[in-house]
């Protein structure tokens, strides 16, 4: 349960003045014409892709097949995509209020949920030693596969093992009973306005990183705010059950409450597409590139190692976050539309179970 009554200050995402950063207008020239061209066609890539994800909501069809390439996989299958997608945005329209929780439990869980955007769960021991025997088998994989790389692998995806539906037909079954018996499916369901199941599930096991400032390369140390970001997605729910104990120093879920209520559509498309085309990377060609952006398309989902110390927005995200830790709940609901980080770890580890909630291909 949320201690306080804290939450994102602010209507909008934050807004940085990238011609004031240090790692940008501070160090980086002018941008010359072939540099501006270069980087509208790159923006103009991601937001065709961002636009046309959202468009036909990509989270919720059916990912191609493991060594499958995707565009012929979805080429192959473009009868089935289509219905898929008609028959979701049909069901939508006439949804209504035909999703509110019909239990106390589910009506719990949204309640904070639709005001915060976030909120905690807690699963009884018998049931979290449950699934901790279901997933072992697989966080033994993921720790052989985290023992060959680097110290320095920060890759978000690294540290995960997604497991496919298809060939665990029986896990999924076992969390999606979860999710129900805790009130978890009711309550997305009536976030989301439409029926929601577990779509896509992860191990996941998170260690202290050993890198430098993305900005080393112009002697700005790394932000305070560094990972804050929101998701690139749309139209889903994210669940993260810790396997173990939880501190501030584990690598906690942190989220903004409220901030998932942020105004501006063309602005989160925008940030998306910079996401997409590769400009929110922080590599010196990147910055490069993402700088000779008009001044209206800088902007970020993954804005957080951008914030300098002194911003308003930073000011906001550092004191008002709420970090979910164990001692608070066993897992977390969230809207990942919000701002917020997670899995950074500065001592010890963390080991959880990542769920995303969507609407199931019928």
């Amino acid at each position: 349960m949320r201690a306080d009554a804290k939450s994102y200050q602010f209507d909008q995402l934050p807004v940085i003045d990238y011609d004031k950063h240090p790692a940008y207008g501070r160090v980086l020239p002018m941008a010359q014409l072939g540099s501006r061209l270069k980087a509208v066609v790159y923006f103009a890539y991601g937001l065709i892709l961002a636009a046309a994800r959202r468009l036909i909501d990509a989270e919720h069809l059916p990912r191609p097949a493991a060594g499958e390439p995707k565009l012929g996989w979805v080429l192959r299958h473009l009868p089935i995509y289509l219905r898929l997608i008609i028959l979701q945005r049909l069901s939508r329209l006439s949804a209504g209020n035909a999703y509110q929780p019909k239990t106390e439990r589910g009506a719990n869980i949204l309640a904070p949920l639709a005001r915060d955007g976030v909120t905690g769960v807690r699963l009884a021991p018998d049931k979290l030693l449950e699934i901790r025997t279901q997933l072992a088998p697989h966080v033994a994989i993921l720790e052989q596969q985290l023992a060959l790389r680097p110290a320095t692998a920060a890759d978000a995806e690294e540290t995960r093992l997604w497991l496919d539906p298809e060939t665990n037909v029986e896990l999924y079954k076992a969390f999606n009973q979860t999710a129900a018996d805790l009130g978890v499916l009711e309550a997305a369901s009536a976030y989301l306005k439409r029926p929601v199941g577990v779509g896509h599930l992860a191990v996941q096991i998170n260690q202290p990183v050993e890198a430098p400032s993305e900005f080393a390369d112009v002697g700005v140390d790394s932000s305070a705010t560094k990972h804050f970001h929101i998701d690139t997605s749309y139209n889903l729910l994210k669940l993260v059950i810790y396997l173990g104990d939880v501190g501030a120093a584990q690598g906690p879920l942190s989220y903004l409450p409220g901030s998932q209520r942020v105004k501006g559509s063309w602005d989160g498309l925008v940030r998306r597409a910079n996401d997409f085309a590769g400009l929110s990377a922080t590599t010196p060609g990147a910055r490069e590139l993402f700088y000779a952006l008009p001044e209206g398309w800088r902007r970020k989902a993954s804005f957080g190692a951008d914030l300098v110390a002194e911003n308003d927005y930073a000011r906001s995200i550092l004191d008002d976050q709420w970090r979910v830790t164990s001692d608070d709940e066993t897992a977390v609901l969230y809207d990942p539309n919000g701002i917020h980080r997670d899995g950074i770890v500065s001592a010890g580890r963390r080991v959880a179970v990542v769920i995303k909630l969507t609407e199931l291909p019928r």
